[in-house]
């Protein structure tokens, strides 16, 4: 679950190989009430954002305010595209590069069908005021949200309707982190050490023994079918069994990891709390640290263009891979 309490600034640091992102020229989005016709420059090192996927050639960014931010030239310059809800959004998916929803705090649920130009709100009311945190698209028009307290959320027909579904047991109330599809399973990591896995898109699910007791932030599969879970405190697992065994992946860190991803190249990166960002050469069997010298969160990423997209408490920031490599070398002398 991504619930940092930040401030939103500027990346500053001399010396570091991270791009700052150019500011928008198309940077200004109505608020989500259009009746009161007000007007906010969003600016992309000033927004706090939570979630960023790629669509085709497009790159889409969720955040505070219930705002997002869209570019189409690898992330160079964003615009603001305002949704009709002043939530923070935290997560986003697309079934293909028209059809996407995003999800947030306040049970709040948006969708598009123009691939982000444009969204429209859906109620979703046995939501309640608890917060969404994580959307995914399971092929086609099937979408799931999770989130707070246990709520899972199935739709069918691309986000337009919701079916509360109930997770191991009716009274299961531990926050939902990630839902991650695994081959033909799902993978379902949450607070508590919670782990779950379903091998009937989500109808029924069967928790896994856990190796961890404290809560999990996140999940990623690597290319192998090797999956690594990880969350507070620093705390990394790896399994290539789906569960039954897991090896602890020593990271000498106590900053919480949030997202990660396997870059074209290869080498498995994650992201965390506090500038963190720890890689892996070797499929996630060992991990090296790095850090952002502005040491502020990064919540997600994704990768275009041979250079990665991060997004936190400072908005957008790209980074380029080779820095990766070039630390590891300064460091190693």
């Amino acid at each position: 679950m991504k619930q940092w309490t930040w401030a939103a600034c500027a990346l500053l640091g001399a010396g570091f190989a991270f791009v700052s992102p150019v500011r928008a020229e198309e940077g200004v989005a109505k608020a989500p009430t259009a009746a009161s016709r007000t007007v906010v420059e969003i600016k992309p090192d000033r927004i706090i954002l939570m979630d960023v996927v790629l669509v085709g050639n497009r790159l889409i960014a969720v955040g505070e305010r219930g705002f997002t931010l869209v570019s189409d030239d690898s992330g160079k310059s964003w615009r603001a595209v305002a949704t009709p809800v002043d939530r923070t959004l935290t997560g986003v998916a697309f079934k293909d590069a028209k059809t996407g929803v995003a999800v947030g705090h306040g049970g709040s649920v948006v969708r598009t069908e123009d691939g982000g130009t444009t969204w429209t709100r859906v109620p979703l009311e046995e939501a309640g005021p608890d917060s969404l945190l994580g959307v995914v698209n399971l092929g086609g028009d099937h979408f799931v949200t999770y989130g707070a307290f246990g709520q899972y959320f199935d739709s069918v027909d691309g986000g337009r309707t919701w079916q509360k579904r109930m997770v191991l047991a009716e009274d299961f109330d531990r926050h939902i982190s990630q839902v991650l599809p695994v081959g033909t399973s799902l993978l379902l990591v949450a607070e508590s050490g919670t782990l779950a896995r379903s091998d009937d898109g989500g109808t029924t699910w069967t928790a896994l023994t856990s190796p961890y007791q404290g809560s999990y932030f996140g999940a990623m599969v690597t290319r192998s079918g090797a999956l690594l879970v990880f969350g507070m405190r620093g705390n990394v697992y790896r399994t290539t069994d789906l569960g039954t065994t897991w090896q602890k992946i020593e990271v000498g860190t106590t900053a919480s990891l949030m997202s990660g991803m396997q870059l074209e190249d290869g080498r498995v990166l994650l992201v965390g709390n506090i500038g963190l960002l720890a890689a892996s050469k070797d499929d996630g069997q060992t991990l090296e640290l790095r850090w952002s010298p502005a040491k502020k969160g990064f919540a997600a990423l994704a990768e275009v263009s041979k250079q990665v997209v991060l997004v936190g408490e400072t908005g957008v920031t790209l980074l380029d891979p080779a820095w990766l490599t070039d630390a590891a070398a300064s460091a190693a002398k």
